[in-house]
């Protein structure tokens, strides 16, 4: 069977590829790709207009990972146009650079203990303003901007309004200000 690849790169369309054993879209796969492998996702729809008749090549092995969402697909190919990138540059975005992942033994960290403390956070009387007003106007796709001096709250405001549409089954995107965010964030949502 062919299937349609999309590669974490500079394409902005999937390469067809043949497999004997069956995917489904969003399966992560290895296939060849030039001179090396690269890993792929299994995509939801096929190059279009190629005329060229290129040497089909066989997907090399199925990843035994979680696949990506289909809402997922859809919403990166929605990000592509928006963004007026190309998809598998926003399929890149999305996945974790394998130097980022450390294979670390669970033992290790049984030494340590963990102390963690929740702390809520109370929104001023602006930020409860903020927040409203962008939670009346989320029933549709809406960008929302705020203003203010740094560590001001815009963050948590934004935090507080994805949260929301979470709960509803709706997605959302927030650009972090800072890398120095990204930790707060996965512990916010994850």
């Amino acid at each position: 069977m062919r299937y349609p690849i999309l590669l974490p790169n500079i394409f902005d369309h999937p390469f067809t590829y043949e497999s004997d054993f069956e995917l489904k879209i969003g399966d992560y796969v290895k296939v060849p790709f030039g001179k090396s492998n690269a890993t792929g996702v299994v995509w939801d729809e096929f190059e279009k207009n190629n005329k060229k008749n290129f040497k089909i090549k066989k997907i090399l092995a199925k990843l035994e990972v979680s696949p990506l969402k289909k809402d997922t697909i859809k919403f990166l190919n929605w990000f592509s146009k928006y963004n007026l990138i190309p998809k598998g540059m926003a399929l890149k975005l999305s996945l974790l650079s394998s130097q980022a992942i450390e294979n670390l033994s669970e033992e290790k960290y049984k030494d340590f203990e963990v102390n963690v403390k929740n702390h809520s956070f109370e929104l001023s009387k602006e930020q409860k303003k903020s927040l409203k007003l962008m939670n009346k106007f989320n029933n549709k796709f809406r960008v929302h901007v705020l203003q203010g001096t740094t560590g001001s709250g815009k963050t948590i405001v934004y935090f507080e309004a994805l949260k929301v549409l979470i709960n509803k089954g709706f997605q959302g995107l927030i650009l972090l200000p800072e890398i120095g965010l990204t930790g707060q964030f996965e512990q916010k949502f994850f």
